[in-house]
């Protein structure tokens, strides 16, 4: 089931993303090196305090979890607008659970829960992220510092 992320769930999401970028880290992957810093749960308390956050929750147990926020000083250095668009970040999922479609589950319930723009970013060497944000229509709108950017009308 997926819903919407309360304070009882940091510690969860927070383990998630660890988990994540300690794989990418052994998979000799760059992104999400922040991430296996302890500030990383600021990310993660910010999301929760400041955007809409939600959950892929199976027997009592979060297996993924996606974060739509407003910009953040991260967002400002990609983009050069607004526009009162969101951003999409920190899509994660249990990789145990790799093949159950978990991810694309969540990033179509956030889509059909919100009525803004969406931005998100990905690293742009990235050929897996840069081919799977297309398939949810959104819209590579070009590459800055390294990133690729993409938009999609809610």
């Amino acid at each position: 089931m997926i819903r919407l992320a309360t304070q009882a769930d940091f510690t969860a999401i927070d383990q998630l993303i660890l988990l994540k970028a300690q794989e990418f880290q052994t998979a000799g992957k760059s992104q999400w090196v922040k991430y296996l810093e302890p500030s990383r749960s600021d990310y993660v308390r910010h999301d929760l305090t400041n955007g809409t956050v939600y959950v892929y929750e199976r027997d009592n147990q979060i297996l993924g979890s996606v974060s739509l926020i407003p910009p953040t000083d991260w967002d400002d250095n990609l983009w050069n607008a607004h526009d009162g668009a969101v951003y999409l970040h920190r899509l994660v999922t249990d990789s145990r659970m790799k093949g159950e479609r978990i991810g694309e589950r969540l990033i179509q319930y956030a889509l059909s829960h919100t009525e803004a723009i969406i931005r998100l970013d990905c690293v742009a060497d990235n050929t897996f992220l840069n081919e799977y944000y297309l398939k949810f229509g959104f819209r590579y709108i070009g590459e800055q510092d390294g990133f690729s950017l993409y938009e999609k009308q809610a």
